[in-house]
Formats: C-alpha cells, sequence, structure tokens
C-alpha cells in the first residue's frame, strides 16, 4: 500500500470537502466513509473516501432542458 493513499481527517477535508466534525460524527455512528485505526490515529484510504463518495452518488436524468433565448 502507498502511504500517500492515507489521509488523516485535515488532509480529507481539504482534498474531499467534508468537515471534520461530519467525519467524526460518521465514525461514531458507523455511517460515514471507511477508515484505518492505528492505536489512537485514524485515517482514511483515498479510495474507501472515493468509494463512499460514488456510493452515495444520486442521477439526475430527468432534468429540464436549459433553453437559450
Amino acid at each position: 500500500m502507498n502511504t500517500a493513499e492515507i489521509l488523516n481527517e485535515r488532509q480529507v477535508q481539504e482534498f474531499y470537502g467534508f468537515s471534520i466534525p461530519y467525519l467524526r460524527r460518521a465514525r461514531r455512528e458507523r455511517r460515514g466513509p471507511r477508515f484505518l485505526k492505528v492505536g489512537k490515529l485514524v485515517r482514511y484510504r483515498k479510495s474507501d473516501i472515493e468509494a463512499y463518495l460514488a456510493a452515495h452518488a444520486v442521477e439526475t436524468t430527468d432534468l429540464p432542458a436549459h433553453t437559450a433565448k
């Protein structure tokens, strides 16, 4: 595993826009992205964050067409 693929909370916030309070609440409620726990350290794999985002993507195929005037 490439260590560049492992992120801390601040990096997840910076790169993906999740707030740190959201990440902490989601971990506590077991509903957020997968994470790694090494002692007291919490880390996230980029692939797990991206899988979480993909799983929550919403298809919007019924949007009205925009017309230029």
